[in-house]
Protein backbone atom coordinates (compact mmCIF):
# COMPACT_ATOMS: atom_id res chain seq x y z
CA UNK A 1 0.00 0.00 0.00
CA UNK A 2 1.28 3.41 -1.11
CA UNK A 3 1.14 6.36 1.78
CA UNK A 4 2.23 9.73 2.33
CA UNK A 5 3.73 10.44 5.94
CA UNK A 6 5.20 13.63 6.43
CA UNK A 7 7.13 13.59 10.01
CA UNK A 8 8.09 16.82 11.41
CA UNK A 9 11.69 18.39 12.07
CA UNK A 10 13.39 21.21 13.79
CA UNK A 11 15.48 23.82 11.39
CA UNK A 12 18.67 24.39 13.92
CA UNK A 13 18.82 19.82 13.86
CA UNK A 14 19.73 19.40 10.33
CA UNK A 15 23.47 20.05 10.67
CA UNK A 16 24.19 16.95 12.35
CA UNK A 17 23.93 14.16 9.92
CA UNK A 18 24.27 11.43 12.11
CA UNK A 19 21.13 12.11 14.41
CA UNK A 20 18.08 11.30 13.30
CA UNK A 21 14.80 13.25 15.11
CA UNK A 22 11.13 13.82 14.20
CA UNK A 23 7.99 14.00 16.04
CA UNK A 24 5.32 12.08 14.05
CA UNK A 25 2.00 14.14 12.61
CA UNK A 26 -1.15 13.18 13.42
CA UNK A 27 -2.27 11.44 10.38
CA UNK A 28 -1.22 10.33 6.96
CA UNK A 29 -2.33 10.16 3.79
CA UNK A 30 -3.41 6.95 1.64
CA UNK A 31 -2.89 6.57 -1.74
CA UNK A 32 -6.84 7.42 -2.66
CA UNK A 33 -6.55 10.78 -0.64
CA UNK A 34 -8.24 9.92 2.46
CA UNK A 35 -6.29 10.88 5.44
CA UNK A 36 -6.26 8.50 8.36
CA UNK A 37 -4.88 8.93 12.29
CA UNK A 38 -1.90 7.11 13.43
CA UNK A 39 -2.05 4.79 16.01
CA UNK A 40 1.46 5.22 17.61
CA UNK A 41 2.69 4.07 20.76
CA UNK A 42 4.35 1.48 22.89
CA UNK A 43 3.43 -2.65 21.92
CA UNK A 44 1.62 -3.26 25.04
CA UNK A 45 -0.95 -0.60 23.89
CA UNK A 46 -4.12 -1.88 22.39
CA UNK A 47 -4.29 1.39 20.79
CA UNK A 48 -1.26 1.19 18.76
CA UNK A 49 -0.57 0.12 15.48
CA UNK A 50 2.74 -2.45 14.93
CA UNK A 51 1.89 -1.45 11.25
CA UNK A 52 1.99 2.34 12.05
CA UNK A 53 4.82 2.29 14.50
CA UNK A 54 6.82 0.24 11.19
CA UNK A 55 5.74 2.43 8.69
CA UNK A 56 6.96 5.79 10.85
CA UNK A 57 10.84 3.87 11.38
CA UNK A 58 11.18 3.31 7.46
CA UNK A 59 10.17 6.63 6.09
CA UNK A 60 13.27 8.04 8.74
CA UNK A 61 15.18 5.10 7.16
CA UNK A 62 15.54 3.21 10.86
CA UNK A 63 16.64 -0.36 10.07
CA UNK A 64 15.35 -0.56 13.58
CA UNK A 65 12.03 -2.54 14.17
CA UNK A 66 11.81 -1.38 17.58
CA UNK A 67 10.94 1.71 19.13
CA UNK A 68 12.60 2.24 22.99
CA UNK A 69 10.20 3.91 25.25
CA UNK A 70 9.81 4.42 28.94
CA UNK A 71 6.90 3.64 31.40
CA UNK A 72 5.85 7.47 31.33
CA UNK A 73 4.86 8.68 35.00
CA UNK A 74 5.37 12.96 35.35
CA UNK A 75 8.07 12.37 37.52
CA UNK A 76 12.07 13.27 37.17
CA UNK A 77 13.61 10.00 36.50
CA UNK A 78 16.01 9.68 33.81
CA UNK A 79 16.85 6.31 32.61
CA UNK A 80 20.40 5.71 30.89
CA UNK A 81 19.79 2.88 27.85
CA UNK A 82 23.39 2.01 28.02
CA UNK A 83 22.95 -1.58 27.83
CA UNK A 84 22.65 -3.55 24.32
CA UNK A 85 21.18 -6.20 25.29
CA UNK A 86 18.86 -4.27 26.26
CA UNK A 87 15.06 -5.29 24.90
CA UNK A 88 12.24 -2.35 23.92
CA UNK A 89 9.95 -4.50 26.49
CA UNK A 90 12.35 -4.33 28.97
CA UNK A 91 13.04 -0.82 28.86
CA UNK A 92 9.37 -0.15 28.43
CA UNK A 93 9.15 -1.34 32.17
CA UNK A 94 11.27 1.12 33.39
CA UNK A 95 9.32 3.99 35.45
CA UNK A 96 11.01 6.99 34.16
CA UNK A 97 10.36 10.25 31.94
CA UNK A 98 13.52 10.93 29.73
CA UNK A 99 16.03 8.43 28.66
CA UNK A 100 19.39 9.11 27.06
CA UNK A 101 21.59 6.92 25.87
CA UNK A 102 25.22 6.45 23.81
CA UNK A 103 24.27 3.40 22.00
CA UNK A 104 23.51 3.98 18.12
CA UNK A 105 20.80 2.37 15.55
CA UNK A 106 18.67 2.87 18.62
CA UNK A 107 15.52 4.89 18.41
CA UNK A 108 14.50 6.53 21.76
CA UNK A 109 11.36 8.26 22.39
CA UNK A 110 8.31 10.05 24.52
CA UNK A 111 5.18 9.84 23.92
CA UNK A 112 2.93 13.21 24.40
CA UNK A 113 -0.34 15.23 23.29
CA UNK A 114 0.30 18.57 24.78
CA UNK A 115 3.06 18.05 27.24
CA UNK A 116 6.42 18.94 26.02
CA UNK A 117 8.22 16.87 24.27
CA UNK A 118 12.30 17.33 24.33
CA UNK A 119 14.97 16.22 22.24
CA UNK A 120 18.30 16.40 23.69
CA UNK A 121 21.69 16.15 21.40
CA UNK A 122 25.96 16.51 22.38
CA UNK A 123 27.13 16.32 18.95
CA UNK A 124 30.66 16.28 20.48
CA UNK A 125 30.11 12.92 22.20
CA UNK A 126 27.67 11.64 20.38
CA UNK A 127 24.93 11.34 22.57
CA UNK A 128 21.22 12.03 22.72
CA UNK A 129 18.16 12.36 24.99
CA UNK A 130 14.45 12.28 24.94
CA UNK A 131 12.07 13.80 27.94
CA UNK A 132 8.44 13.92 28.58
CA UNK A 133 7.90 17.13 30.04
CA UNK A 134 4.79 17.52 31.13
CA UNK A 135 3.59 20.22 33.88
CA UNK A 136 4.93 18.02 36.89
CA UNK A 137 7.59 17.13 35.21
CA UNK A 138 8.28 20.79 34.13
CA UNK A 139 8.33 21.60 37.95
CA UNK A 140 10.33 19.16 38.94
CA UNK A 141 12.93 20.63 36.31
CA UNK A 142 13.12 17.44 34.20
CA UNK A 143 15.03 19.05 31.11
CA UNK A 144 17.97 20.06 33.75
CA UNK A 145 18.35 17.00 35.61
CA UNK A 146 18.65 15.35 31.81
CA UNK A 147 20.97 17.82 31.16
CA UNK A 148 23.04 16.66 34.72
CA UNK A 149 22.77 13.24 33.59
CA UNK A 150 24.00 13.45 30.05
CA UNK A 151 27.16 14.98 32.05
CA UNK A 152 27.26 12.44 34.95
CA UNK A 153 27.14 9.42 32.45
CA UNK A 154 28.79 10.89 29.26
CA UNK A 155 30.95 13.74 30.29
CA UNK A 156 28.90 16.32 28.49
CA UNK A 157 29.41 19.65 28.56
CA UNK A 158 26.28 21.71 28.31
CA UNK A 159 27.55 24.51 26.21
CA UNK A 160 27.82 21.50 23.54
CA UNK A 161 24.39 20.04 24.02
CA UNK A 162 21.52 21.11 21.75
CA UNK A 163 17.90 21.11 22.69
CA UNK A 164 15.00 20.74 20.45
CA UNK A 165 11.48 21.47 21.84
CA UNK A 166 8.65 20.33 19.69
CA UNK A 167 5.19 20.75 19.38
CA UNK A 168 3.16 21.05 22.70
CA UNK A 169 0.38 23.24 24.35
CA UNK A 170 1.51 27.12 24.29
CA UNK A 171 0.74 29.68 27.08
CA UNK A 172 -1.95 31.13 24.60
CA UNK A 173 -4.33 27.90 25.46
CA UNK A 174 -2.85 26.52 28.59
CA UNK A 175 -4.88 27.43 31.31
CA UNK A 176 -3.77 26.19 34.64
CA UNK A 177 -5.02 27.20 38.75
CA UNK A 178 -3.09 28.61 41.59
CA UNK A 179 -2.17 24.84 42.79
CA UNK A 180 -0.30 24.33 39.50
CA UNK A 181 1.29 27.47 39.80
CA UNK A 182 3.04 27.59 43.41
CA UNK A 183 5.40 25.11 42.59
CA UNK A 184 6.91 27.01 39.65
CA UNK A 185 7.06 30.23 41.89
CA UNK A 186 9.08 27.84 44.24
CA UNK A 187 11.42 26.18 42.30
CA UNK A 188 11.84 28.75 39.06
CA UNK A 189 13.64 32.07 39.50
CA UNK A 190 12.00 34.36 36.67
CA UNK A 191 9.08 32.31 36.71
CA UNK A 192 7.20 35.49 35.78
CA UNK A 193 8.17 34.94 32.48
CA UNK A 194 6.25 31.83 31.90
CA UNK A 195 3.15 32.62 33.50
CA UNK A 196 0.54 35.26 32.99
CA UNK A 197 -2.65 35.71 35.24
CA UNK A 198 -5.84 35.31 33.56
CA UNK A 199 -8.30 36.37 36.59
CA UNK A 200 -7.73 36.26 40.47
CA UNK A 201 -7.37 32.51 40.38
CA UNK A 202 -6.63 31.71 36.77
CA UNK A 203 -3.25 31.42 34.81
CA UNK A 204 -1.96 30.83 31.29
CA UNK A 205 1.18 28.78 31.69
CA UNK A 206 3.55 28.45 29.07
CA UNK A 207 5.63 25.01 29.89
CA UNK A 208 7.67 25.72 26.35
CA UNK A 209 9.18 28.96 28.12
CA UNK A 210 9.78 27.11 31.18
CA UNK A 211 11.53 24.24 29.98
CA UNK A 212 13.78 26.80 27.46
CA UNK A 213 14.47 28.10 31.13
CA UNK A 214 15.27 25.16 32.67
CA UNK A 215 17.69 24.26 30.00
CA UNK A 216 19.29 27.73 30.20
CA UNK A 217 19.86 27.62 34.13
CA UNK A 218 21.66 24.31 33.22
CA UNK A 219 24.04 25.85 30.73
CA UNK A 220 22.58 25.34 27.43
CA UNK A 221 23.60 28.51 25.30
CA UNK A 222 20.42 29.99 24.09
CA UNK A 223 21.61 29.60 21.00
CA UNK A 224 21.21 26.18 20.93
CA UNK A 225 17.40 26.28 21.95
CA UNK A 226 15.38 25.34 18.78
CA UNK A 227 11.30 25.24 19.13
CA UNK A 228 9.10 24.11 16.76
CA UNK A 229 6.49 27.12 16.91
CA UNK A 230 3.43 24.84 16.89
CA UNK A 231 1.00 24.52 19.67
CA UNK A 232 -0.61 21.76 19.89
CA UNK A 233 -4.12 22.88 20.79
CA UNK A 234 -4.10 25.69 18.22
CA UNK A 235 -2.86 23.26 15.23
CA UNK A 236 -5.22 20.30 16.50
CA UNK A 237 -5.65 19.36 12.91
CA UNK A 238 -1.85 18.50 13.02
CA UNK A 239 -1.46 16.96 16.09
CA UNK A 240 -2.93 15.35 19.03
CA UNK A 241 -4.38 17.58 22.09
CA UNK A 242 -5.39 15.99 25.20
CA UNK A 243 -6.72 19.54 26.60
CA UNK A 244 -8.81 20.07 23.76
CA UNK A 245 -9.70 16.74 22.58
CA UNK A 246 -10.04 14.28 26.06
CA UNK A 247 -9.04 10.80 25.00
CA UNK A 248 -6.99 11.29 22.12
CA UNK A 249 -4.07 9.59 19.96
CA UNK A 250 -0.26 10.24 20.90
CA UNK A 251 2.90 11.98 19.01
CA UNK A 252 5.96 10.23 19.18
CA UNK A 253 8.97 12.22 19.83
CA UNK A 254 12.28 10.29 18.54
CA UNK A 255 15.95 10.61 18.40
CA UNK A 256 18.12 7.78 17.23
CA UNK A 257 22.31 8.05 16.21
CA UNK A 258 23.65 6.25 13.62
CA UNK A 259 26.97 4.79 13.55
CA UNK A 260 27.60 6.88 10.01
CA UNK A 261 25.68 9.51 7.84
CA UNK A 262 23.36 8.08 5.55
CA UNK A 263 24.88 8.69 2.13
CA UNK A 264 23.06 10.63 -0.55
Amino acid sequence: MKFSLKTHSIDGFSYFPRLVHAFSPRSFERENGLHEELSLGRKSDSRSSAQHRQWLLENLNIDSKELFFVKQVHGDRVFVLDDPQKSADQVEREEADALITHLTEKPIAVLTADCVPVILYDPEKHVAGAIHAGRKGTQKSIVSKTISMLSKAYGSNPQDVVMALGPAIGGCCYEVDEPCVEPFRQNYRGWEGFVTANSRSRFMLDLLKANAMDAERAGISKENIHRSGECTSCNNDRWFSYRREGTTGRIVSLAMLRKEPIKQ
